[in-house]
């Protein structure tokens, strides 16, 4: 299982180059920047990013087709490639909160990615002759990327519904889910068992990746007041991800409240209101990955359990301390997958 990392959002340049060098000198294979609504621009970020680098792969997550259009993803896309002789990825999801600031109202998401996908590959091959590609949703006409030089960038869906993961199987590099449980990635991979997901998995042709946060600290106490404070973000504490972890009744009262976590998030509070301390542990514990230096081997435990499962990758989320996380998964978590 390959370890990745998302560095936090609203980083600077010089913020982001630190945290990749010191990544890519910690083994880490590969770096993903989020796409906020007002975060510095990704694509620049890692460029120069790039520049700084030798192995450490790097991308954006999530960049939908309805706030970039794929001609100008491609444009971007590639330019990174390039930059980054070949160690470029980029995971393209459908839009969230992206979308609803720019007051859009995406439909045909699944097809959309999927014709996104389609395009993005065919323009880093446009070397030698125009691509035009009349789509139902997208159109680009003479489009010919002749200063292409690299492999291709790898290009990942976002996906955590059935439709999007099984269209992702017929022509993506792979997905990343996000935030899902033990149980949750067993039942993904016993779905991709079958057929063209099968044979493009065991070739070594389809990665399954997914983001999972991480909160270790020196403090134990921090550890877990940091995870309370993003507790809300974990699957936005949808029923399906709870249900895997605690009872029906339990996951009724965290929907009932679900104002007390959104409540914490924005006041940046361990505080989460009304809600019992019991729930809230299951919820972490189930989550997130916390605790002190003396949790390790439970921390470690976690995630060969996910790689059990037949994970490819796990791209680890950094907070509110991204160098010393950074740190940690290389002096721990590194060597544990990569020695073997």
């Amino acid at each position: 299982m390959q370890i990745d990392i998302f560095i936090p959002p609203g980083l600077t340049a010089a913020q982001t180059v630190e945290l990749g060098t010191l990544a890519e000198a910690n083994g880490i294979r590969a770096l993903y920047t989020y796409n906020y609504v007002a975060d510095p621009d990704p694509f620049i970020n890692l460029s120069l990013l790039a520049q700084q680098t030798r192995t450490l792969r790097m991308g954006p997550g999530a960049v939908s087709p309805f706030q970039m259009h794929p001609l100008l993803m491609a444009n971007s896309l590639l330019t990174l490639n390039e930059i980054s002789h070949g160690r470029a990825d980029i995971v393209i999801g459908g839009g969230g909160a992206v979308m609803t600031a720019m007051g859009l109202r995406p439909l045909r998401k699944v097809r959309a990615v999927s014709k996104c996908v389609e395009f993005l590959r065919l323009a880093a091959q446009s070397q030698n002759e125009p691509l035009n590609f009349d789509g139902d949703l997208f159109t680009a006409r003479d489009y010919q990327a002749h200063w292409v030089t690299q492999p291709p960038p790898r290009l990942l869906v976002g996906a955590n519904g059935p439709q999007m993961i099984r269209m992702a199987t017929r022509v993506a590099d792979g997905i990343m889910t996000s935030d899902f449980t033990v149980p949750m990635v067993q039942e993904l991979m016993h779905g991709l068992s079958r057929g063209r997901a099968r044979r493009r998995r065991e070739a070594g042709e389809f990665e399954v990746n997914n983001f999972f946060a991480w909160h270790l600290k020196s403090d134990r106490a921090e550890s877990r007041a940091e995870a309370r404070r993003y507790l809300v973000l974990r699957g936005i504490l949808r029923p399906r991800y709870l249900l895997t972890f605690i009872s029906q009744e339990d996951c009724d009262f965290v929907q009932a409240h679900m104002g007390a976590f959104w409540a914490a998030y924005n006041r940046h509070s361990d505080k989460i209101e009304g809600v019992p301390d019991r729930i809230v542990d299951q919820l972490i514990d189930n989550l997130a990955l916390t605790g002190d230096l003396s949790d390790i081997d439970r921390i470690l435990e976690h995630l060969h359990e996910f790689e059990a499962t037949g994970l490819t990758a796990i791209a680890l989320g950094l907070h509110d301390d991204p160098a010393e996380g950074i740190r940690q998964i290389g002096r721990y978590v590194v060597p544990e997958f990569t020695s073997r």
